[in-house]
């Protein structure tokens, strides 16, 4: 033995050992947990993507619709006219669906789906 060294018994080695390999299979089971956890996510993530992109898509294509619609109805030269109470209705979905569809996109669509930690 050198001047730095101490001595330790066999049984101090076994428990140090025993508790290494403890701490070892403590952490092998949370990360075996993290990685279901994470790719829970992926998966979610992959179901909500395309839905996301469809909502997306309608909401698009509904507010050029309307735009369309309104435009029709601002050209005196077009024989196209709608009543006020149909243009509030058109004016008012519209303002609702793209409040609403961003409200789902930034909640997550599917929060229900997903555990408030994750």
């Amino acid at each position: 033995m050198s001047k730095g060294d101490t001595a330790v018994s066999e049984e101090t080695l076994r428990n140090a050992l025993s508790q290494v390999g403890a701490e070892k299979d403590a952490l092998q089971a949370e990360l075996e947990l993290t990685q279901k956890r994470v790719r829970t996510i992926q998966i979610l993530d992959d179901l909500i993507e395309p839905m996301a992109n469809k909502a997306f898509i309608f909401m698009c294509a509904y507010a050029g619709i309307v735009a369309l619609l309104l435009i029709m109805h601002g050209f005196a030269g077009i024989a196209f006219s709608l009543p006020d109470s149909v243009l509030e209705f058109l004016v008012g979905s519209t303002a609702v669906t793209v409040i609403g569809l961003v409200g789902m996109v930034l909640t997550g669509i599917f929060v229900g789906a997903r555990n408030k930690r994750d």
